[in-house]
């Protein structure tokens, strides 16, 4: 059953790695928030950040990086945490995510304000999505709101509370790209 399991994430990873949005790139939204580097101390950035799905037994991966720079580590089964790290450190996950567009964006941090910004993969050109949230301390925040992006001052924020927790790990898949300079 485990083996099965396995094979299903698997599957579903390489189909939705596969069905690539690369046809509609140049209308895709653009990212609204700059790039900027984060020399901060209010989130540590050694490790990755998760949010474990109420309704399934799943997690939520972001990476941060000292470039300003967001990694979206995918969505997998808790039981699969030890595989899914492995993916992280041999590489594996970091050579499909550089295909993609929509696991990149960026963030900053003012204060203890968290904002990111990324694209979002939907049926035909990406959205770019803006995330916003509050810094609880250096290993945990929580994001109140998002919104897209062209969006933003005319349409209400979609409320949420995601609360993401700090796991030290390392080495952190490599944050280079070509879709943020």
């Amino acid at each position: 059953m485990r083996k099965i399991k396995i094979l299903v994430m698997i599957s579903l990873y390489i189909l939705l790695s596969t069905s690539s949005c690369e046809s509609y790139e140049n209308s895709d939204d653009k990212l609204s928030l700059e790039r900027i580097d984060y020399n901060g101390n209010e989130l540590r950035i050694n490790g990755y950040y998760y949010m474990k799905d109420p309704y399934r037994s799943q997690i939520h991966v972001f990476f941060l990086y000292k470039n300003g720079i967001i990694l979206d580590g995918s969505a997998f089964d808790i039981e699969n945490t030890n595989r899914t790290e492995e993916w992280y450190r041999n590489g594996f996950y970091a050579t499909n995510a550089t295909k993609y567009k929509y696991n990149w964006g960026v963030f900053q941090i003012d204060g203890y304000q968290i904002k990111y910004e990324k694209w979002t993969p939907v049926q035909g050109p990406l959205w770019a999505a803006t995330y916003e949230g509050v810094i609880i301390n250096d290993t945990t925040f929580v994001i109140n709101n998002y919104f897209r992006a062209k969006d933003a001052g005319k349409k209400a924020p979609t409320e949420v509370h995601w609360e993401y927790h700090f796991k030290k790990f390392n080495p952190k898949p490599d944050s280079t790209n070509r879709f943020i300079p």
